[in-house]
């Protein structure tokens, strides 16, 4: 039978390149179309087809498949990386492995596989005594279609193949009864669609079973590898080096951000070590009923004079002996000067002497002096003493209440 393209599943290495062996096949006709053959011995494969073209993939035990981080390398660096990677992940000595690797994905991922170079060379072999040479042996999961969504996936003996991208795939062993995952495009055992797969680009080189690494390149003395090593954890190192200082650079950025928004709020504290601390602090004095100190500023006597006049009303309605009386509303007009802040009354809207006597001695008891003039009072900060004895006959006032 003519065949444009010959694929051959191979089983497990049997030990001996003189060994019977049966394999399934699948062939690709001139127009396109794709058959499976099923099972047949290896010596009927040679008779029943004449193919232009010929491929054969390992069994899934005898390839282990990785996918391995690695810097963006090239050349011999890449390929001494990717020894350094699968020389832990191994069961044998390089030396005694074919490797291959793939091309390096956006994420940084290089596919990677590993195979014994007696089972490589033995193959190779066999399928030359029965007329079918091979130039490369290819992975399992290059023969699966790729599906432009999710993965296609088959099963060959006890193993799960799974083809994941253009040149990515890995297998997996599943243990007697298991299922399969739901997500995958499952393809049956025997359809002809497990055959047909393209793109592939990277494959075990048989040629050359002696520790190459894709291709004819052979296998980077020991003393490359670790100084390879060397240079991919020093490159890994810097990479943490640089992420720590741009942590470090964010988070001292948020401190000063959240230094100015404590300063903006509490303009009263000089200095900002702790923003979160110190802004519960200042909270929780602000919720106990204290006054910040005045500053002498236009805005700190802003302030002061908005808390001032905001408590006087607040006493207006919450007690029954009225102390201070200023309506809502009956301030005209401020201005500050010199540092002094400048409240001008509407007409008729002035308190009474004993109002304003009393909203002076609350003033004082907060650092303010409060005088009147003929169009409202003037604010500005009271003296050290002027404080401290308003402090000590609001204690007086406390102790003689009964």
């Amino acid at each position: 039978m003519k065949a444009g393209l010959l694929r051959l599943q191979l089983p497990p290495w049997p030990g001996r390149a003189d060994a019977h062996v049966a394999l399934r096949c699948g062939w690709r006709l001139p127009d396109g179309t794709w058959g499976d053959g099923g099972m047949l011995a290896l010596g009927d494969v040679a008779r029943k087809f004449r193919a232009k073209r010929l491929e054969a993939c390992l069994h899934p035990g005898d390839v282990p498949m990785a996918a391995f981080t690695l810097p963006p390398l090239a050349g011999r660096r890449l390929r001494a990386a990717v020894q350094g990677a699968i020389e832990p992940c191994a069961l044998q000595p390089l030396d005694r492995l074919v490797t291959a690797f793939g091309p390096r994905a956006e994420d940084g991922t290089v596919p990677a596989a590993w195979a014994a170079r007696d089972a490589v060379s033995g193959w190779q072999a066999l399928l030359r005594a029965h007329g079918l040479p091979v130039r490369a042996l290819h992975l399992p999961a290059a023969f699966l279609p790729c599906v432009p969504e999710g993965a296609a996936a088959c099963r060959i003996d006890q193993w799960l193949v799974v083809r994941t991208g253009k040149d990515h795939g890995f297998v997996q062993w599943l243990p007697e009864g298991a299922a399969p995952p739901a997500a995958l495009r499952w393809i049956e055992d025997g359809a002809a669609e497990r055959w047909c797969g393209e793109g592939w680009g990277w494959s075990l080189p048989a040629s050359e079973a002696g520790g190459v690494l894709s291709g004819a390149h052979r296998a980077v003395p020991v003393g490359a590898l670790l100084g390879w090593g060397a240079l991919a954890m020093a490159v890994g190192l810097a990479g943490l080096n640089l992420h720590a200082k741009q942590l470090a650079t964010q988070g001292q950025a948020l401190k000063r951000q959240m230094a100015a928004r404590v300063k903006a709020a509490f303009p009263e504290v000089p200095v900002v070590v702790d923003p979160v601390r110190q802004a519960k602090q200042q909270k929780e004095a602000l919720a106990a009923g204290a006054v910040p100190a005045a500053a002498g500023d236009a805005a700190g006597l802003l302030r002061a004079g908005a808390n001032l006049l905001a408590q006087a009303q607040a006493q207006v309605q919450v007690q029954v002996q009225v102390q201070v009386q200023v309506p809502a509303g009956q301030v005209q007009g401020l201005r500050y000067t010199a540092g002094e802040l400048h409240i001008r009354w509407r007409d008729g809207g002035a308190p009474a002497a004993d109002e304003r006597r009393a909203l002076q001695a609350r003033a004082a008891e907060q650092g303010l002096a409060v005088q009147a003039d003929a169009q409202g009072l003037r604010v500005s900060i009271a003296a050290v003493d002027a404080v401290d004895a308003a402090k000590v006959r609001k204690a007086d006032d406390v102790k003689g209440t009964p």
